[in-house]
């Protein structure tokens, strides 16, 4: 019975968490910036907003119940508004993901590409920015990654799961599929892909391959900018020698020209205030700032409800990505 009282309880306040968190949502003013106080630059409406892209790349219901503001879909969020925000003079992104999904990959990097010629972009690289990942830097003025961090994997890749062997032979289970054409059910795991289909999806993947790299040669390849701040030029030759899915390291990819430069997220600090007087005034002078989703009760609740998740073990967690989006092209490295 108190048992029974306490779950009551729990469930009234978590309804009453998720009712007031919507109701303090500002649909005119969805993000606001966090003053970095270790800044260096002075205190006034200039701003240059730093954001994050933390694991795989992915719709928000695909990769989370709940979506935080340093994932791909906050990220998108976040460049939308600050395209907006006139006070906004310069964006880091700081990357640490392994990629994922062509289409969200595809989303930041046209939103990137916007920006850049309103105000400028600098990618740093943490630990890991592969595939997906690097298709969204290249679209950034320059790219900043340490010695050892982990980026390139450009290529393309789609998995799914052939299960049919273990349902017939192992629990007599045969399934039944009624369909309009021959290639409505490709790639279902309930029965053996044909040479047919094989190829079909060889050309998908393919053409995804194709638009990877022409996303590069438009966004590193054939930049045009004037900014002073060190530009590695990557040739048409090394970029068809490199894409062939292996990895590098930032200092590889720097000697190869997928950097700009080697260092953290101080030598983007330096690099865009620069980058910033240049495109805007000598005299420029601009806050650092996080720029991020609003704090409200849905937010905490959400948080609470991730960390409760995460404290549980899932079968997701031991699945490849390219199975857990399965049936789908993804420039990711896994």
């Amino acid at each position: 019975m108190k048992e029974s009282l306490i779950a009551k309880i729990t469930i009234l306040l978590c309804f009453l968490c998720l009712i007031l968190g919507f109701i303090s949502i500002d649909k005119h003013k969805p993000y606001v910036e966090e003053v970095n106080t270790h800044s260096q630059f002075s205190s006034n409406s200039n701003k240059i907003a730093v954001m994050a892209l933390e694991g795989v790349i992915a719709s928000s219901y695909e990769s989370n119940l709940f979506s935080n503001e340093n994932d791909a879909a906050g990220l998108l969020k976040s460049l939308q508004a600050a395209e907006k925000d006139n006070d906004i003079k310069g964006i880091i992104i700081k990357m640490n993901t392994p990629g994922g999904t062509v289409a969200m990959s595809q989303n930041i990097y046209n939103q990137i590409m916007k920006i850049r010629e309103l105000k400028p972009v600098v990618a740093v690289i943490d630990d890991v920015a592969a595939s997906g990942g690097y298709y969204i830097a290249s679209a950034a003025d320059r790219i900043i990654a340490q010695d050892g961090s982990l980026t390139g994997s450009i290529g393309v890749i789609m998995s799914y799961m052939d299960y049919h062997n273990l349902l017939a032979e192992k629990l007599s289970i045969y399934p039944v599929v009624i369909k309009s054409g021959k290639f409505k059910d490709i790639g279902s795991g309930t029965r053996k892909i044909t040479e047919e289909e094989k190829a079909l999806l060889q050309d998908i993947v393919n053409d995804s391959y194709s638009q990877f790299v022409e996303a590069i040669k438009r966004g590193r390849i054939n930049r045009n900018d004037t900014y002073t701040a060190k530009k590695t030029i990557l040739s048409v030759e090394n970029l068809k020698k490199n894409a062939d899915g292996r990895v590098f390291t930032g200092k590889q990819a720097k000697a190869s020209g997928f950097v700009d430069e080697l260092g953290d997220i101080d030598t983007a600090k330096n690099m865009i205030e620069k980058m910033a007087q240049e495109k805007f005034s000598n005299k420029l002078q601009a806050k650092l700032v996080n720029y991020k989703k609003k704090s409200n009760l849905t937010d905490y609740f959400s948080s609470f409800a991730q960390y409760e998740a995460k404290s549980k073990i899932n079968l997701s967690d031991f699945l490849p990505s390219s199975i857990i989006l399965n049936r789908k092209p993804l420039y990711l490295w896994e």
